[in-house]
């Protein structure tokens, strides 16, 4: 299906094994790629179940998503059930509820980092002990799995903003493009810091941060033109090193395949401004 497609995916079709989705920005754009679509399903001898269509529609459920206009959000089913998901009371119940959330980590900042109680239950060398901390988590992502953030469509004909940022335990990122004047969000990333690197510089993590989520919406970024908003001192760094280790060069190299603009926020001010993109 994605051979017959190929010339037109992700421009106006995406195609889930037998589910195709369709989307245009007006009614005669519609009418012109449904006709496509269909042209070319009966030129390769498919059949379609009439029954199992639906067409016109300004708000579509997709693989556990509700995609519109306003952008990408959670099935209100979904959405449910993890609020009034009960609290886990063994390692197969808690692998249940992370992959249920985890599902939906693209709407929740610092995911990896806010999961780590749970995520740490989970560990065959990990006693079951329900502590506060897990407690505390399990309510933090039910929170934030039911007042999140409609996500932005992304937009191939708008630049895109990254603002990546990293502690001592893990890194986060935030993929925006602008909506108007506003900042809006159209993913997050996180990841827990590898225990081998809990001992580098900042800059090392700030470096290795920005690699990571370069790498992870490569997609989107590769070949076109955006803002990087990191720790720019990190950026001027990486080039006055006269030694380097293997692995700072290899993060350097992925980094420098990229177009983009550098823009320094500075030390704490960074998150702020990454919550500022989040609630625009």
């Amino acid at each position: 299906m994605n051979r017959i497609f190929h010339d037109y995916l992700d421009k106006f079709v995406i195609v889930y094994l037998d589910d195709i989705l369709i989307f245009s920005k007006t009614v005669e754009e519609h009418v012109a790629h449904l006709d496509k679509v269909l042209s070319l399903l009966r030129q390769h001898k498919f059949k379609i179940n009439g029954e199992k269509c639906e067409f016109g529609r300004t708000r579509v459920l997709y693989l556990g998503h509700e995609i519109s206009a306003e952008g990408l959000k959670p099935d209100d089913a979904k959405v449910a059930n993890i609020r009034d998901w009960p609290r886990p009371k063994s390692v197969t119940e808690m692998r249940s509820f992370l992959g249920m959330t985890g599902y939906y980590r693209n709407f929740v900042e610092n995911y990896s980092i806010v999961a780590v109680p749970l995520t740490d239950l989970t560990r065959l060398d990990t006693p079951w002990e329900w502590t506060e901390r897990c407690e505390a988590a399990f309510r933090h992502m039910k929170h934030a799995l039911t007042h999140y953030e409609v996500l932005k469509l992304p937009d191939p004909d708008k630049p895109f903003t990254v603002t990546t940022d990293a502690s001592q335990y893990d890194i986060g990122a935030i993929l925006a493009q602008h909506e108007g004047k506003t900042l809006r969000p159209v993913e997050y990333m996180s990841k827990k810091m590898p225990s081998q690197k809990l001992a580098k510089s900042t800059y090392e993590k700030e470096l290795y941060a920005a690699c990571k989520a370069l790498t992870h919406w490569r997609l989107y970024l590769l070949g076109r033109f955006f803002i990087l908003r990191t720790d720019h001192q990190t950026l001027r760094w990486m080039r006055t090193q006269s030694v380097l280790s293997d692995a700072l060069k290899r993060w350097i190299e992925v980094i420098e395949q990229y177009d983009f603009e550098p823009q320094y926020i500075k030390g704490e001010q960074e998150w702020d401004a990454a919550y500022l993109c989040q609630r625009g």
